[in-house]
């Protein structure tokens, strides 16, 4: 992810041999529910530096995110001086604070705490706090440019964003490819392939997901039943377009023979079951009234 979405200018002096898990909570007490941030450390030319990943899987853009990474940057700081882990002689190591936002609609707020402060008197301006997070909007990405970098972050960032099931096909195969030609496959193979389980029945729970093992070897049975599923959809689709074609045939044929339809023989048609709509269609031209049509007499 760093090698491809880091800022610019930094991933070409980070020593990803020098890239190491933190342990701890770095949370705020009243923020306990966000334990699953990740804290990394890695030297940027010589110089050991914070990483602070904070996925963001939320459906909604939240314009507060800068107070909570000043927050969470704080909480961090706090951490280290309380465990010794540094000395306050030689300073403060630097954060980089990144928000990995996966959100359909586009990030439109400002990643700057400071942006987010009254207007004030200039006298004021160098007493306010100032932190900036960078923002990773998966969906930002365009389909060819994250293709182009045959990258295994890009192709979960791809996958992420497929909005049909052929999307989702093409996206699986990318990734299995990213994969196989990733030089740390060993180590990450089977950890994707749980993970583009895990996502795939959040967004299809009718997939039937092939176990991990299954998928290593390959994605070709996971393409089959999304083929299966689309094909379902479409032959739904079909019977659902034709029964509101009748029902909408039926309105209209009521409304020729006896005016404008009471609310309540409306929401009838509405609620039908399409064979109930085809025996009132059946009627419709015989019938001296509504009743008729609706309340035939029993023989």
């Amino acid at each position: 992810m760093l090698e491809v979405f880091a800022p610019p200018g930094i991933t070409e002096l980070l020593d990803y041999a020098t890239l190491r898990p933190e342990t701890g909570n770095f949370i705020t007490p009243a923020m306990r529910k966000r334990e699953d941030d990740v804290v990394w450390s890695i030297k940027l030319q010589g110089q050991r530096i914070y990483l602070y990943l904070l996925l963001e899987f939320q459906s909604s853009i939240d314009k507060g995110m800068p107070v909570r990474m000043m927050q969470y940057v704080a909480a961090l700081y706090d951490h280290l001086v309380r465990s010794k882990a540094i000395d306050l002689a030689d300073g403060l190591p630097p954060v980089l604070p990144i928000v990995i936002y996966n959100g359909d609609a586009r990030w439109n707020h400002s990643p700057e705490v400071f942006d987010l402060i009254q207007p004030h008197p200039a006298v004021l301006t160098e007493f306010q706090p100032k932190l900036k997070f960078w923002l990773l909007d998966e969906g930002r990405f365009s389909v060819e440019h994250l293709e182009g970098l045959h990258r295994v972050m890009a192709a979960i960032f791809r996958m992420e964003h497929a909005r049909d099931t052929e999307e989702v096909k093409r996206a699986i195969r990318y990734l299995g490819q990213s994969v196989a030609q990733s030089p740390y496959k060993q180590t990450i193979d089977k950890a994707v392939m749980q993970w583009m389980g895990y996502r795939l029945s959040r967004k299809m729970p009718d997939l039937l997901i092939p176990d991990v093992d299954d998928l290593l070897k390959g994605t070709e049975m996971l393409e089959t039943n999304l083929d299966r599923i689309r094909a379902n959809a479409i032959a739904e689709g079909v019977l659902l377009g034709k029964f509101e074609a009748e029902a909408l045939v039926l309105q209209r044929l009521l409304n020729k023979r006896f005016g404008p339809l009471p609310a309540e023989v409306a929401a009838q048609i509405n609620a039908a079951r399409p064979e109930q709509i085809e025996a009132w269609l059946d009627r419709v031209l015989d019938a001296a009234d509504l009743a008729a049509i609706f309340q035939p007499k029993q023989h």
